[in-house]
C-alpha cells in the first residue's frame, strides 16, 4: 500500500511541477500557458489553435503519450524529448534566434511616437533601425541620406509603400512596442512549429507575402508576386501536391460567381468576353488570352476547389496589397514556372499535361519570417489570423472532425479563380 501511494505522489508530483527548462520555453518562445509537462509539450507542437474562423485545413494533430511524458519526466529527459519531438527548420530556427535578439534588447527599444516632436522622433527612429537593422547611424535629429536608406530598407521589409515618406502606415510600424513586435515573432514562430515538413523540391505561397517561391534541391529558383483571395474569398492554407497543367483552359464560371457578376448580363456582352453556354446551360469562357485564367493553370486538386494561374489582370501586380481574387492564385510569371517544371508553351489549343513528379505545394499564412537571404521580413495581417488564431484556444482532437465539416461545407460553393 505505502509504495503505491509513493508512486501516485511520484507521478502526481512530476506532472504537477513542470521542468524548469520546458517552462522555460514555453515562457521564451510561445504563447502558450501549459501548467504540467503534459499541457506544455501538447501546446508547443500542436499549437492549441482556434480554428472556428480559420478557412483551411486543420494542422495534423501530433498525439502524445502521456506515459511516456511521465517517464521522460522521472528520468529528468522531458526537455529534451519534447526538443525531440519540435522539428527544428532553418526558419524555425531562425525566429527563435530573433526571438532572442528582441529579447536582448528590449531594455533599450524605444519606439517613437509622433506626438509632434519631429526632431525626438527622428532620433528614436534611427535607434530603431540602428537595433533591427544595424544601420550605424548616428542617433542625432539630421535627416542624411543614410536615413533615407535605412528608412526605405526599413518599408521593404515591412511591406510598406517603399516612397521614403513617414507617413501613415509606416509610422504604425515605427510605433509598435518591443513586447509587440515580440508577440507577433511568437504567433509565428508557432505556426512554423506545426507546419508540414517540406522536402528538397516544393512550391511554397506565403498570402501576407503576396508571392510564390519554387525551390529545386532546396535552392530558390523562381520567385513572383501573386494574387490572392480577398477578405470574404479568403485563399485557403493547405497543402497537396501539383498533379497537372493545363494550357489554355477554359474557366467554367461557378455558380456563385455566375450570380453576382454575370446572371442577367446581355447574350452581346457575354460573347464579347468569350463566354459561352454548354449543352446543361452552364457559363463557361472559351480559351484564350482574354479568358480569366489566361493561357495556363496549375492543378493540386483539393477540396477547395483553388488553383494557381495566368491573368490578363497584370495590373495588379503593381499593386502593393494584392488581394483581389475569389480565392486562387494569380501568377505575375506563369510561363517561367512552366518553364521551369520543364514545359514550354507551344500551342493555343486546350491541352492536359499530367506530371510525372508531383510536386507538392504549400500554401502557408506567416506575416514574419527569415527569407532566404537571411532577412527578417514583416507583413501586415491580411486576414486577421494572428488576432483570430490566437484567441481562446479552442484545438483539440475530438473537435478536429466536426469543425472540418462545419467549414467545408460553406466553402464549397466558393468555385475560384
Amino acid at each position: 500500500m505505502k509504495k503505491i501511494i509513493f508512486i501516485f505522489i511520484h507521478t502526481f508530483i512530476f506532472a504537477a511541477v513542470p521542468d524548469q527548462g520546458l517552462k522555460n520555453y514555453q515562457e521564451r518562445y510561445s504563447l502558450c500557458q501549459g501548467k504540467t509537462n503534459y499541457q506544455i509539450s501538447q501546446c508547443l507542437l500542436n499549437g492549441n489553435l482556434n480554428y472556428s474562423r480559420f478557412r483551411g485545413d486543420r494542422y495534423s494533430y501530433k498525439t502524445i503519450s502521456k506515459k511516456k511524458i511521465q517517464k521522460a519526466a522521472r528520468d529528468a529527459d522531458i526537455y529534451d524529448y519534447t526538443m525531440n519531438l519540435i522539428t527544428q527548420t532553418k526558419r524555425y530556427t531562425g525566429l527563435k534566434e530573433y526571438i532572442d535578439y528582441l529579447y536582448s534588447i528590449r531594455e533599450v527599444y524605444t519606439a517613437p511616437q509622433f506626438k509632434g516632436d519631429d526632431a525626438e522622433d527622428i532620433i528614436r527612429i534611427k535607434k530603431v533601425f540602428n537595433l533591427l537593422q544595424s544601420a550605424g547611424l548616428e542617433e542625432n535629429s539630421d535627416y542624411t541620406p543614410d536615413f533615407e536608406a535605412e528608412l526605405l530598407e526599413y518599408q521593404r521589409r515591412h511591406g510598406l509603400a517603399v516612397d521614403g515618406d513617414i507617413g501613415l502606415n509606416t509610422k504604425r510600424e515605427l510605433k509598435r512596442s518591443i513586447s509587440s513586435i515580440i508577440t507577433k515573432v511568437k504567433k509565428n514562430l508557432a505556426l512554423e512549429r506545426i507546419s508540414s515538413p517540406k522536402g528538397s523540391n516544393y512550391i511554397l505561397v506565403n498570402i501576407p507575402e503576396f508571392k510564390m517561391h519554387y525551390y529545386d534541391n532546396d535552392e530558390p529558383v523562381l520567385n513572383m508576386k501573386i494574387v490572392v483571395g480577398k477578405a470574404k474569398m479568403r485563399t485557403p492554407v493547405f497543402n497537396k501536391k501539383m498533379q497537372y497543367i493545363v494550357k489554355n483552359p477554359r474557366w467554367n464560371v461557378p455558380p456563385s460567381i455566375y450570380r453576382k457578376e454575370y446572371a442577367g448580363k446581355s447574350e452581346s456582352y457575354l460573347r464579347k468576353r468569350g463566354f459561352a453556354y454548354n449543352s446543361e446551360g452552364k457559363l463557361y469562357q472559351k480559351e484564350g488570352t482574354r479568358n480569366a485564367l489566361g493561357v495556363v493553370k496549375f492543378l493540386f486538386p483539393n477540396k477547395f476547389n483553388v488553383y494557381m494561374h495566368d491573368t490578363p489582370s497584370k495590373s495588379l501586380f503593381n499593386r502593393r496589397v494584392r488581394a483581389f481574387s475569389h480565392g486562387c492564385m494569380r501568377l505575375e510569371k506563369p510561363i517561367e514556372l512552366l518553364n521551369e517544371l520543364g514545359y514550354t508553351y507551344n500551342t493555343k489549343r486546350n491541352k492536359w499535361i499530367t506530371l510525372k513528379n508531383k510536386i507538392p505545394v504549400y500554401v502557408e499564412y506567416h506575416t514574419v519570417w527569415i527569407d532566404d537571404d537571411g532577412i527578417v521580413q514583416f507583413r501586415n495581417d491580411i486576414y486577421g489570423y494572428e488576432k483570430k488564431l490566437f484567441s481562446k484556444a479552442t484545438y483539440h482532437p475530438t473537435s478536429t472532425t466536426l469543425s472540418k465539416k462545419k467549414v467545408v461545407k460553406k466553402q464549397k460553393a466558393l468555385g475560384l479563380f
